[in-house]
């Protein structure tokens, strides 16, 4: 019987196709080795698993204690610096600890290049060739640093979710995120992970003028309204304005899920247009939807009691738990209450849809690691803000982070007329004017910086601002596209400055016959400004600064190595064709120079 059972699957069993198969996700996990106190509890471990195929639960225990043997083998040669990846022929392994005892670990199936070839005696036979070289270790590890990040800034960290709430609750947030986020990725593309993971940057241009008038309104939006944090991004997303309370790291993860909220928004009104009899009612609508949305979520508890929390995790048990004690209500009186709510503000609604010129979206609540004026010094690393989104007519999105703990933001939130008095705040402090005067310093100072020819390809990076520019995506017709095998390339170069310390540039060519240049510049300016500084303090009558002595020089490049992480990398690729390697060392000094004017 087990003979003629193997006969048959046998004869059902179909030939690999030829040709390349991308990588692919093969399972992906979260786990804590703390949480499994015994034996009999291993399971506990697992916070979230996910595969492409279903998976029996002593293959995902198996999947789990290997990914521990091998970074426990590696933490004894390399305490400080655990495994982050593992190279097998058919996968590869990647491991990322976000915090103490939480590890994301996902298994990647290699790209494979299956073909017929003749062997010595004529006949023909299949080869199978996994692509190893094609999955980039850096670019994957910042797959599940980016998922982290964004995990983080929509639910805090996962420490204080375990110890302030329980692991039910920890599991349902992980489940929540990842179980969408993780299968979006396409591990064949090295343009998404290289721009959004492994350089994850944020792109700046520097307006001076308009800066002045914008942190104004700034000040005037903390006095009026209690807004700790102001950030805008202009239609290409690129950032305008940020508040000098508002860290770099913060900007990075809330501009990401800014765009994200953007293109959601912009697919479901595409997919969803009104017709031509009720397109003004809807959009009146649309314009403020978010905001009832979120204020009937609270209909069920006291507005007060919603943002009695203090600002960290620690207080997210009282919010989730805040409406135990109206669970008794009946139904029905619940959704009478809440008809009646919508009757009485039907009118209020339309007369504030036809006020609002701009789009509010839904408010959410956020986790940052900027603190606000009211935030107090023992309190955990996060502080928890809302998340007010306006779309202005000009297309500049403006995000306000009010703390969700402040005086008077619950009056804000409940106010019907709240969205209307914001708007017309920006208005009063001309923000029109400002939006224009935005408009035509960006068109003069893109074309300024970015215009290196056709023959050319340019990415700019600055390590301390997180700024970054690149023409490397642009669709031309009149140039050539970038390849994986380029990006590769790239990525190459971004290694050995990592790995060769003193190398400040680095020229290859790649084997599609391009050259590719790489640039790194330590930046030595604040060294100089730092030493003047204690000059003047020094001699405060004095007005003279002598220039800096040859053994004071390189006490300033010391101090620089010292910081290594204080630097700008430029890539540029160029075809071989139509360039020469003069040319392309004469373009990065010329991009150099410009793009540093510009992002400065």
């Amino acid at each position: 019987m087990s003979s003629s059972s193997s006969t048959v699957a046998s004869t059902t069993i179909t030939m690999p196709q030829l040709g390349r198969t991308p990588p692919t996700l093969s399972y992906f996990c979260v786990y804590n080795p703390s949480l499994a106190q015994s034996e009999e509890n291993t399971k506990d471990q697992i916070l979230y698993y996910t595969a492409k195929k279903v998976v029996p639960a002593d293959v995902k225990m198996k999947q789990v204690g290997l990914a521990q043997a091998l970074v426990n083998f590696s933490s004894a040669f390399s305490p400080s610096h655990p495994a982050q990846n593992v190279h097998s022929q058919k996968n590869r392994l990647v491991f990322y600890q976000p915090e103490p005892g939480f590890w994301l670990h996902m298994c990647i199936e290699l790209g494979v290049l299956r073909k017929q070839v003749k062997d010595n005696k004529g006949k023909e036979k299949l080869v199978t060739e996994y692509l190893d070289s094609q999955l980039n270790d850096r670019a994957i590890e910042s797959v599940l640093k980016l998922g982290y990040e964004q995990f983080k800034l929509l639910n805090g960290m996962m420490t204080s979710i375990l110890d302030i709430l329980d692991r039910r609750v920890l599991m349902h947030r992980i489940e929540e995120f990842f179980s969408e986020w993780i299968w979006q990725w396409d591990f064949d593309r090295l343009d998404q992970m290289i721009f959004s993971g492994v350089f994850n940057g944020v792109p700046t241009i520097r307006y001076k003028d308009d800066t002045k008038r914008l942190k104004i309104l700034d000040q005037s939006l903390q006095e009026e309204y209690g807004v700790a944090h102001v950030m805008i991004l202009d239609e290409k997303r690129d950032l305008v304005y940020r508040s000098n309370t508002l860290s770099m790291v913060d900007v990075r993860a809330l501009r990401r899920y800014v765009c994200q909220m953007q293109e959601n928004h912009q697919g479901a009104t595409e997919q969803d247009k009104p017709t031509s009899s009720s397109s003004a009612s809807s959009v009146k609508k649309d314009k403020f939807s978010g905001f009832k949305s979120f204020t009937r979520t609270l209909s069920n508890t006291h507005i007060l009691d919603y943002f009695s929390s203090s600002s960290n995790t620690k207080d997210k048990k009282t919010d989730d738990s805040s409406g135990t004690e109206e669970e008794g209500i009946d139904e029905e009186q619940q959704q009478e209450q809440e008809q009646n709510q919508q009757s009485d503000a039907s009118s209020s609604e339309e007369q504030l849809a036809e006020s609002v010129h701009g789009e509010f979206h839904e408010i959410v609540r956020l986790y940052l690691s900027s603190r606000s004026e009211l935030a107090m010094e023992e309190q955990e690393l996060l502080e928890e803000y809302l998340l007010v989104l306006y779309k202005h007519k000009s297309n500049l999105i403006w995000s306000f982070l009010i703390p969700s703990f402040a005086d008077g933001a619950d009056e804000f939130i409940s106010s019907p007329t709240a969205l209307t008095e914001l708007e017309n705040h920006l208005t009063n402090h001309n923000l029109d004017t400002i939006a224009t005067s935005l408009k035509e310093d960006k068109d003069t100072k893109q074309d300024k910086g970015l215009s290196l020819g056709k023959h050319f390809r340019c990415f700019y990076y600055d390590n301390a601002t997180l700024n970054m520019r690149s023409t490397l995506l642009e669709q031309r017709k009149d140039s050539f596209t970038i390849s994986n095998d380029m990006f590769l390339q790239l990525l190459d170069l971004k290694n050995d400055f990592e790995t060769l310390p003193n190398t400040t540039e680095v020229y290859t060519r790649s084997t599609g016959n391009y050259w590719i240049a790489g640039q790194r510049v330590y930046n030595k300016h604040g060294r100089k400004q730092e030493r003047r500084r204690s000059q003047t303090n020094g001699d405060a009558t004095s007005d003279h600064q002598e220039p800096p002595t040859e053994d004071e020089e390189d006490e300033i490049v010391t101090e620089r190595k010292r910081s290594p992480d204080d630097y700008t990398e430029m890539y540029l690729v160029a075809a071989k064709k139509d360039t020469s390697l003069a040319d392309v060392e004469e373009t990065i000094r010329k991009m150099s120079v410009s793009l540093v004017d510009l992002c400065m």
